[in-house]
């Protein structure tokens, strides 16, 4: 429906979008309605997704990637996203994985990374807590030393495919008197000793499994330490940029095809004998949320860019979140579902599933509000900062 920007308009990464598309029609849309009621994502999907190479695209070729960039990622994502939303987060998993990883030892990096890109092992991530989300500084979460092993003690909630992961990237505090600069990550096999999850009863994302994970005592050795003790906060900072970008994408993809379905239905159904799209109820709001999708689409790819032009994108990404889920996604959505009317309520469209899905999303990774917060931190300075 929509033509390429100019950012993704190279000959080479038309093609690479001709070309997921061509398998994701093949492979993942056919049998969207079978998995919607699934509470997990299929292995053997996620196999065929593997063996395709779409998990190695702009990851290290150490690990067995393949060299790309970010733009080249956004259109991988912006695919899945209109094929099945709910796909993109494995994906984004491994992206983080492979940016987190980079302060770990070889060893753990080459233990894990190529069985992420494979498809063999699944990681989620573990920051969120009971009582801190956004202010990821005040984490209660406590990892002891105790000789070469660390001990940690805690609760993380909710940790996105929690259930059906096998590891989880942890973030607890080493000292907490150093407030930010005394938090660290751990790579937390779920096989040990201590680590109990149970499963979070969510609106939507129930492909996603969302859970519960306590830490009572948990025994972690000092080999699965990510980084440096202290550099966890950053590390975290540093990996949303991206994070909030390919969120969007996810979002904006689902988005696209909810409006091409509203499309092509409002062609069909005929109301006062005609076709409702000669209705401007209709055909404006089509018109209106086309313009919203290719302006949030922008928004992304230009961030995108500057990531790949290792420029400061912090303010772009925020921008890019809060406007293309809250602003654009979620509304493109709604409406689409209105305009299938009685149609779009039903399990015979997709589309109250994927607004249940991409509503989960106005929260994840900042809220529209923390997102302000942070454009109004790059534009003003921290003197607009409500916590200083």
């Amino acid at each position: 429906m929509f033509g390429p920007t100019i950012f993704d308009s190279a000959e080479e990464k038309i093609m690479f979008r001709r070309e997921v598309r061509r398998f994701l029609q093949k492979e993942v849309v056919p049998t969207n309605k079978e998995r919607a009621k699934l509470n997990h994502v299929p292995q053997e999907l996620w196999k065929k997704i593997a063996d395709q190479q779409l998990l190695r695209v702009n990851v290290p070729e150490k690990y067995g990637g393949e060299p790309a960039d970010w733009i080249t990622v956004g259109i991988l994502v912006e695919e899945i996203g209109r094929a099945d939303f709910l796909l993109y987060h494995p994906l984004l998993m491994v992206h983080l994985a492979w940016l987190s990883l980079q302060s770990a030892s070889d060893e753990l990096q080459m233990e894990w990374m190529p069985a992420l890109l494979s498809g063999d092992k699944v990681l989620s991530v573990g920051l969120t807590e009971p009582e801190c989300g956004s202010d990821a500084a005040a984490i209660i979460a406590r990892a002891e030393r105790n000789g070469s092993d660390y001990i940690i003690n805690g609760e993380k909630v909710p940790v996105t495919q929690g259930m059906s992961s096998d590891a989880t990237l942890v973030w607890a505090s080493t000292d907490k008197a150093a407030g930010a600069r005394g938090i660290t990550c751990f790579l937390m096999p779920h096989d040990l000793p201590g680590v109990t999850r149970t499963p979070v009863p969510y609106l939507g994302y129930y492909q996603l499994e969302a859970a519960t994970m306590v830490m009572q005592g948990v025994r972690v050795p000092e080999s699965l330490r990510v980084g440096k003790e202290g550099d966890g906060f950053y590390m975290v900072m540093r990996d949303f940029d991206v994070a909030r970008i390919i969120l969007a994408l996810a979002c904006l993809g689902a988005a696209q095809i909810s409006l091409e379905e509203a499309i092509a239905y409002s062609k069909e159904r005929r109301a006062f004998g005609k076709p409702i799209c000669k209705y401007e109820a209709v055909s404006h709001k089509i018109a209106h949320h086309a313009t919203q999708i290719q302006a949030a689409r922008l928004l992304c790819y230009h961030a995108l860019w500057l990531r790949d032009q290792r420029k400061t994108h912090t303010m772009e990404s925020s921008m890019a979140k809060w406007f293309s889920i809250n602003e654009v996604a979620v509304p493109a959505i709604h409406d689409a579902l209105l305009i299938h009317g009685q149609y779009g309520y039903s399990e015979e469209y997709n589309i109250v599933g994927r607004l249940k899905d991409v509503l989960g999303l106005e929260i994840g990774d900042g809220t529209a509000d923390i997102q302000k917060l942070v454009i109004a931190r790059e534009l003003i300075g921290e003197e607009s900062l409500p916590y200083r």
